[in-house]
């Protein structure tokens, strides 16, 4: 069983199609209705796979996605990631137009990423965030919704028999979101392949990240991502993620890894998967 963001429709829905058409694998796919549901669901044993999204080109690291996996508790890995096109859509009722619509509802992230055309088109309009776009466009049928629009893809517009008011209008046009897949075994592709992680240094001080990253600078590897968050647990402490190129199977990467685990606070591998591009 494949669990991802839904309902159906969604963009998580494409990627994990994606996932198991170009996978080959002949698993039933389930959506939920949370990033929380879909990772506890893996972690505890309910679900083998799990589909979330991680990263948006435009928006950044997907907050809750990242915080989960960083939980101690959370013990999955990745294992494959999905690049998606996003095509924003305005979408409302049959027979709904632009100068009725009076609230628009969205994820937060689909409505950040179209917060320029809001602002010039809907300046007065109540924005409104749900779990998810295909949920949005679900709300105005379930609830015949004629004074709201919903930010979302083509295919949940065709799916609920809505109609697209305005296409793409996110604020940039070319525009991904990430997607990993994630399960509780940990997979290590032997090249073309990228390494994640989570740690927290010891201490706040001058030199403190560097003194980490400088072990993957000394054996020459390629970072490709840093990115930090709060811990959550002191005001003004960071957890930092790092992406980078290669995989434990090289010893040039194993003997960093262990260097940075062994002058790390907290430490956590996250995965070891192939780039989807």
């Amino acid at each position: 069983m494949l669990a991802y963001l839904g309902p159906a429709g969604t963009y998580s829905s494409q990627a994990a199609a994606k996932y198991l058409q170009t996978q080959k694998l002949r698993l039933e796919s389930l959506p939920l209705r949370t990033i929380g549901e879909v990772i506890d669901g893996v972690n505890s044993g309910a679900y083998k796979y799990g589909l979330v999204p991680i990263e948006n080109m435009l928006e950044g690291g997907v907050d809750v996605t990242l915080d989960m996996l960083a939980r101690k508790k959370t013990r999955l890995f990745i294992i494959a990631e999905i690049d998606i096109a996003v095509k924003h859509k305005l979408i409302a009722l049959p027979g709904v137009k632009l100068e009725e619509v009076r609230e628009i509802f969205s994820h937060p992230q689909a409505l950040a990423q179209c917060q320029r055309y809001l602002r010039k088109k809907f300046p007065r309009a109540g924005v409104l965030s749900v779990s998810s776009t295909a949920e949005a466009v679900w709300k105005l049928r379930k609830e015949n919704l004629r004074a709201a629009a919903a930010i979302g893809s083509l295919e949940s517009a065709a799916k609920y028999g809505l109609k697209v008011l305005a296409g793409d209008i996110a604020d940039h046009r070319d525009n991904l979101t990430r997607f990993v897949v994630l399960a509780k075994e940990l997979q290590i592709p032997r090249d073309k392949a990228v390494t994640s992680c989570v740690f927290s240094i010891r201490k706040d001080q001058p030199g403190g990240l560097y003194n980490i990253l400088r072990f993957l600078a000394v054996a020459r590897i390629n970072m490709t991502k840093i990115e930090s968050r709060p811990s959550k647990a002191v005001m003004g402490d960071y957890i930092f993620f790092v992406d980078f190129d290669g995989t434990p199977a090289g010893k040039k990467a194993a003997k960093a890894l262990q260097d940075m685990q062994n002058h790390c606070d907290f430490f956590k591998l996250l995965g070891v998967y192939q780039r989807s591009r």
